[in-house]
């Protein structure tokens, strides 16, 4: 007989899984057992512990890659050149980068520009 605690839990996990959507791989079964042991470590099965795993994973690096970090004297001179108290022009190294970035190249990235 379903309880009321196993009730909510198929509730909560059918609204956190309204398009499932699924992945198939591989792992090594020295790192399939360290997963399934820190699975059972979080109180997790298998699936909630990797789906939530890779879910971080994949918003630190997306945040890493869509946020600038500036020192502080690089964030006082762009302020400086956002008051216009600043000159502007880029240096050799920041075009050059600018190019780079313009032909699609960044350490194993490709960018698709549309012009």
């Amino acid at each position: 007989m379903e309880t009321s605690k196993d009730s909510k839990n198929a509730k909560s996990r059918n609204k956190n899984q309204q398009n499932p959507s699924r992945m198939n791989f591989r792992l090594a079964s020295e790192v399939k057992a360290r997963v399934a042991r820190a699975a059972a470590l979080a109180g997790q099965d298998l699936t909630e512990f990797a789906v939530t795993a890779l879910s971080e994973k994949a918003d630190e690096t997306i945040e890493k890659h869509e946020s600038v970090f500036l020192s502080r004297s690089d964030f006082n001179y762009f302020l400086s050149v956002l008051d216009g108290k600043a000159d502007p022009e880029p240096s050799e190294r920041s075009l050059a980068a600018a190019e780079k970035y313009r032909r699609g190249k960044r350490k194993g990235a490709r960018f698709n520009l549309a012009d």
